[in-house]
């Protein structure tokens, strides 16, 4: 088992499996162009050279990043991959100095243990601003919000930015 960022090679293996958990509910639709596009956001797992897994870290600022498109190949599953690419994600939000990881989930209880905490979807507005305000399933939405703090320190400076920048000067 082998986890690395992911290479333009990967798209239509990432595309695949995005598709298959979309056409379950599980997973929201990707295109391909998209996964393109957003290819340096991915992370992958290999099995005997094959792609077992991907995984989205997706910025949103400095401080703030989301785990998304988690997938793994159903043969696959069960075997702790899925765990692995979390970590692996939460493992790049540090190298990249990201304070706090979300996600947005049907299973709060796998992402509790690693680490995350439920929280209210309110409190992620910018996942609201950008996601959640135009999604058609949004009024019937059943997901919970899971945050990990990664970086203690850099969560305790962006609060101090916001407070600055919301201060008068």
């Amino acid at each position: 088992m082998r986890a690395r960022c992911a290479c333009l090679a990967d798209v239509p293996g990432i595309y695949a499996l995005i598709a298959h958990y979309a056409a379950e509910g599980v997973l929201l639709a990707r295109s391909e162009e998209n996964v393109r596009e957003h290819l340096a956001q991915f992370l992958v797992i290999e099995q005997k050279r094959r792609l077992a897994g991907c995984v989205a870290l997706e910025n949103y600022g400095s401080s703030l990043a989301e785990i998304r498109s988690l997938a793994v190949s159903p043969e696959m599953r069960g075997r702790g991959m899925g765990g692995r690419l979390v970590e692996f994600a939460l493992g790049e939000a540090r190298v990249r100095s990201i304070a706090r990881v979300f996600a947005v989930t049907h299973a709060p209880e796998f992402f509790i243990r690693y680490g995350f905490a439920a929280s209210d979807r309110r409190a992620l507005p910018e996942k609201i601003e950008r996601d959640c305000r135009t999604c058609p399933k949004a009024r019937r939405c059943r997901l919970t919000a899971v945050i990990a703090t990664v970086m203690p320190q850099r969560a305790a400076l962006s609060v101090l930015d916001e407070i600055a920048s919301a201060s008068p000067a």
